[in-house]
């Protein structure tokens, strides 16, 4: 059965991207979010992995002109790691910038991988657009996976995805 809600396809793919990151070199995240947009400020520390929800298009419309059958949603996946940075305000040294470089390309894996075990393991039609990296701002440097996921729309948030805890509806 095709998932009815973006916040369930973004929360499968974000719990699969935290689970993958454990194993990069820089571990899993601490901050880890649903975003209600895909390009969050990266802010709040430079450990953190999110996944974006984008434009929600029309795929495939129903015969007869009554609705819409399958929904196209972009999504973006990100990790954001601490940019090394030198005690002088100076040029970081060559390794810790190819440190850093091997650090954004094992998280690009581990967003292929939960990509794999979110939506191709489940049977779910997507593609990828592209994956990119974002250069330093604010002591931080990130990647992002941007995709796109077809589903069926029309199932409300609660009760089918439970709250965070502290969440201000609760």
């Amino acid at each position: 059965m095709m998932e009815c809600s973006p916040y369930r396809l973004a929360a499968s793919l974000l719990a699969n991207l935290q689970a993958n990151l454990a194993d990069t070199r820089g571990g899993a995240a601490s901050r880890v979010a649903v975003y209600p947009h895909t390009d969050p400020a990266i802010e709040f520390g430079c450990d953190m992995a999110w996944v974006g929800v984008g434009a929600v298009t029309p795929s495939q419309p129903a015969k007869g002109g009554c609705g819409v059958l399958v929904w196209d949603i972009a999504l973006t996946m990100g990790v954001a790691r601490c940019y090394p940075v030198a005690a002088d305000n100076g040029a970081p040294d060559a390794a810790a910038v190819d440190s850093a470089a091997r650090d954004v390309l094992d998280d690009g894996e581990a967003m292929r991988r939960a990509l794999v075990s979110a939506f191709v393991d489940q049977g779910i039609t997507h593609s990828v657009k592209s994956w990119q990296t974002r250069p330093p701002m604010g002591g931080a440097h990130a990647s992002t996976m941007a995709l796109s996921v077809q589903m069926q729309w029309g199932s409300y948030v609660e009760p089918g995805s439970p709250m965070q805890p502290r969440d201000p509806r609760a």
